[in-house]
């Protein structure tokens, strides 16, 4: 099937601009690993059992394509990756290496490409899974074994040159590896509101904003909207990025920010209505949730799905 098909048939399904895109190689089984990488299966089963959700058409990805993959990332690298080795290239992702997780990491790419092609035509392109920020040309770490954003980028600028991408990185975690990416790139934009005092090792974004622990939603959606005034006034955006973490989370077990369900379903509104105003389409994608409850870090997930498929 073409993509143009997928635009006519999620069109029909999708009254306010929303395309939704799963796999169900996107989830992964890892007992006892802090990453809960069976969330999408559960955040696609909480999808299709909402009455507003439930009859949509969810649209489902390709697995990435060597040559894209290389947009980004170094042959060393991809040759130990798909050797399935234990390098000191592979080794900081901390996840098992392995056929399964690869193929998972390739459909997750691959949803955002798709999520990228469909935002020529919707207002928002969801992708349940990807938001793989820590991701190196030459190296894995924390998760994050390809860089889906910055392969995706890289991939829209090869049929539009002039295309300015805003990264807005909303996960606890500072997005490291697309801000040393894009350090150079002055049509990509990297800002990235984190916590700042723990993981990563910090690289240069075009804007960080490094949180304080114990932060709460008031000071955080201040400092959130005037950093996006900031954006808005240096930069000419053309299509957004967003990697809507859910681990800024009050009850989250990595992180030490105190931002309620309800002020990152608010986080997620105030992304949206930058884009609306601007009249800019945006790609969406997940990253990181470690609530300590599981079921909290599939409710944010659902609720940023709401914030952006809402009339």
């Amino acid at each position: 099937m073409t993509c143009d098909f997928f635009h006519k048939n999620i069109k029909l399904m999708t009254s306010n601009g929303l395309a939704l895109v799963y796999h169900s190689s996107y989830n992964l089984e890892l007992p006892g690993h802090v990453f809960p990488a069976h969330k999408y299966s559960h955040l696609y089963n909480r999808v299709k059992r909402d009455p507003v959700f439930a009859s949509w058409d969810i649209i489902l990805p390709k697995k990435v394509e060597d040559h894209d993959l290389e947009l980004v990332h170094t042959t060393a690298y991809l040759d130990d990756l798909f050797g399935y080795e234990h390098t000191e290239r592979t080794m900081y992702s901390e996840l098992p290496l392995n056929q399964s997780i690869v193929e998972s990491f390739l459909y997750g790419v691959g949803g955002t490409i798709l999520a990228s092609e469909l935002s020529d035509k919707h207002k928002f392109a969801f992708n349940m899974g990807g938001g793989y920020h820590h991701s190196f040309p030459d190296r894995a770490e924390g998760f994050c074994y390809l860089n889906d954003v910055a392969i995706a980028i890289r991939k829209q600028k090869l049929s539009k040159p002039d295309t300015n991408a805003l990264v807005i990185d909303l996960d606890l975690h500072q997005g490291n590896g697309n801000s040393y990416i894009f350090q150079y790139d002055d049509k990509v934009y990297t800002f990235s509101m984190h916590q700042g005092n723990i993981y990563p090792k910090k690289e240069n974004s075009n804007l960080d904003v490094n949180l304080e622990p114990g932060i709460k939603d008031d000071q955080y959606l201040s400092l959130l909207y005037d950093s996006l005034q900031k954006i808005k006034s240096e930069f000419d955006s053309s299509v957004v990025y967003y990697i809507a973490g859910a681990d800024p989370y009050e009850d989250d077990s990595l992180g030490e920010l105190k931002i309620t369900m309800k002020g990152l379903k608010e986080r997620d509104k105030i992304i949206r209505k930058f884009c609306e105003d601007q009249d800019i389409p945006c790609v969406v994608t997940l990253a990181g949730g470690y609530a300590r409850d599981f079921r909290d870090t599939v409710e944010i997930h659902f609720n940023t799905i709401t914030a952006f498929g809402e009339k």
